[in-house]
């Protein structure tokens, strides 16, 4: 559950503040409410927007927040990022197991928490919240999820797990991602599966359209299983664009010069 407000100026007249000597405990509830959430919007303005010179009064204002909003998961998981920006990376894994033991579903923090394991090396960790989005069906973007993982799963070396995730990215993106399908296709290509990055190639070129990058990626393969023809034909298919993509189009028509001369 994520809190959307839309604020409201108040006003307020030397005559106002005279009047306004009720406590907070002769608040009403819904205006006990309405006060939190205009605080917590105020701590969320200043951490959304990195304003570290304020970062102490977000804090407060977090504090005020939590006094009426305690079961708002939303809250728990502002505090996450407010220490997270201070450094203190403890409090940030403790606010976001704390966001996760009040909402189950609050899905932004699984997946910063599987980023953070990730980033400290807990692998088995990491895994363990991305499987966790992947197996919610309430979750709607299992393609981020299955891309993480797969990232994870290279740290740890399994190749064959990180293909089928990056595979599933695709699928669960619509095939629309261009990210997931470079990660799957450079993957194969350095594992020397060229037969099937081809097949992905075409299958990007179909769903995304014809670019540098397939082009270049299919005249690559086309070399290494020695089919310098077709390699030849992706490459000139080729117009001139950036500089980047004519400099790797060279080093390939080199390549395929080299093997010709040292098969003659």
């Amino acid at each position: 559950m994520k809190i959307v407000l839309r604020l409201c100026f108040i006003f307020i007249t030397a005559a106002m503040l005279t009047a306004c000597v009720a406590t907070q405990q002769n608040l009403t509830k819904d205006k006990r409410i309405k006060i939190a959430l205009i605080k917590y919007e105020m701590a969320r303005n200043i951490i959304v927007h990195k304003d570290y010179k304020n970062l102490a009064n977000a804090f407060k204002y977090l504090d005020k927040a939590k006094s009426t909003l305690k079961k708002d998961p939303s809250v728990y998981y502002l505090y996450a990022i407010a220490y997270q920006l201070r450094g203190n990376l403890k409090k940030y894994e403790f606010y976001l197991k704390k966001t996760i033991s009040i909402d189950k579903n609050f899905f932004d923090a699984y997946n910063a928490l599987g980023i953070y394991y990730a980033s400290i090396k807990q692998y088995n960790k990491a895994l363990d919240m991305f499987t966790k989005l992947i197996k919610n069906p309430l979750y709607p973007n299992a393609d981020t999820a299955f891309y993480n993982r797969a990232l994870v799963y290279l740290k740890l070396n399994k190749i064959t797990l990180a293909l089928d995730d990056f595979r599933n990215a695709i699928v669960f993106s619509n095939f629309t991602n261009l990210i997931y399908f470079k990660a799957l296709i450079n993957l194969e290509i350095k594992n020397k599966m060229y037969l099937r990055a081809l097949e992905d190639l075409n299958s990007m070129e179909e769903h995304i359209g014809q670019s540098c990058y397939t082009r270049l990626k299919k005249a690559y393969c086309y070399i290494k299983i020695g089919e310098p023809n077709q390699a030849m034909y992706e490459l000139n298919k080729i117009k001139p664009s950036s500089n980047i993509c004519l400099n790797e189009k060279i080093k390939l028509l080199k390549e395929i010069k080299n093997d010709n001369n040292t098969n003659n």
